[in-house]
């Protein structure tokens, strides 16, 4: 017996029927599995056509093995969100928050004495202070603890050369790179766990940078950036000596604007890659207090120590060593404050 109440009328029905068969009618025009297809790596596209030629004619990989290994890869759609919203574009006085905090500086102070000794040695092979080597590891992966790496390294590279168009020729490269170093170090492609970025290892070295500076410290034969600590130590090591570092060099210093003109606008705004000497800032107009020689190479940058002020900064070789391993100011001054902490 129908429920009068509740019964749908004519009308309805009709209308709940029309809408019912739109549904699969459009259902049935799509591709199928049209998620799948879209993760999946075009190996017919230019792009890829060009790029498979160069790793076969220029870097003797067997076009065969290639395809093979490309056809696995799978598109991680939701790290290009994360690329658009770095942490380092923070304001200093937010960003600092995150690694200068109390079971970071603990932390931080027991792994310098648990390792003193053997970063003590990389320190003196090397030229580079020990705390900056720690400080490094603690806001690159926690001092090495595991979870920061949660992708397959090799679809993140793939990943970000085909569908972050800003940064494809980086990533390009870095893809062969990737190959290249695999094959060097007899490791699975796909057994290389990396962050968002497809930095791996505990140092988080992208692959062109693990090729370039990091080195067999331990001289087993191998290059390991997981679980070697004389490994991983050294070649963070290298890495800021190869890119200028000196041992107790300056890093930074606050600079004082003291006369306003066209010439200073100009400088602040400009790269802090940029340098000029401190006797050429000064005889612009901005002074940077001792122990900076007048000789020495300086270059500016503004943060935010709190929300309501801005401070100016001059910065150093050492501190732009830093900086090459994360383009930031903000990463290279928590490094420092960070060292500075485990250090006491």
């Amino acid at each position: 017996m129908v429920n009068r109440k509740t019964a749908l009328n004519p009308f309805t029905r009709y209308l709940f029927l029309f809408v019912l068969v739109s549904f699969f009618m459009i259902g049935s025009l799509l591709p199928a599995h049209s998620e799948t297809q879209a993760e999946q790596i075009p190996l017919a596209h230019p792009k890829y056509q060009g790029l498979l030629k160069e790793l076969s004619e220029k870097n003797g990989f067997k076009p065969d093995d290639l395809k093979a290994l490309f056809s696995k890869v799978v598109f991680q759609k939701d790290i290009i969100d994360k690329f658009n919203r770095p942490a380092e574009h923070l304001p200093f006085h937010k960003y600092r928050k995150i690694f200068i905090k109390k079971d970071m500086i603990t932390k931080g102070r027991a792994y310098l004495k648990e390792n003193d000794k053997l970063l003590s040695e990389v320190e003196a092979a090397y030229g580079v202070e020990k705390e900056i080597i720690a400080s490094i590891l603690g806001v690159e992966t926690r001092f090495g603890k595991p979870g920061i790496e949660k992708y397959r390294a090799f679809d993140i590279l793939n990943t970000a050369y085909f569908l972050y168009p800003r940064r494809e020729k980086f990533y390009r490269g870095e893809i062969i790179a990737f190959l290249k170093l695999c094959r060097k170090e007899g490791l699975d492609p796909f057994s290389i766990k990396s962050s968002y970025a497809g930095a791996f290892g505990v140092p988080q070295f992208i692959p062109s940078s693990f090729l370039r500076f990091a080195v067999d410290f331990d001289k087993d034969g191998k290059v390991n950036l997981w679980t070697s600590k004389k490994d991983i130590f050294a070649s963070v090591a290298n890495y800021l000596r190869s890119f200028g570092w000196v041992k107790g060099g300056l890093l930074y210093l606050p600079a004082q604007v003291y006369k306003d003109s066209p010439e200073i606008k100009k400088t602040l705004k400009r790269s802090f890659r940029k340098t000029l000497t401190v006797a050429q800032a000064l005889n612009m107009g901005i002074e940077v207090p001792p122990p900076a020689k007048l000789d020495e190479l300086v270059s500016f940058a503004y943060f935010e120590p709190n929300p309501k002020e801005k401070e100016l900064l001059g910065l150093f070789e050492n501190f732009r060593a830093i900086t090459r391993y994360n383009t930031s100011v903000h990463y290279a001054l928590v490094i420092v404050h960070l060292s500075r902490r485990i250090s006491m």
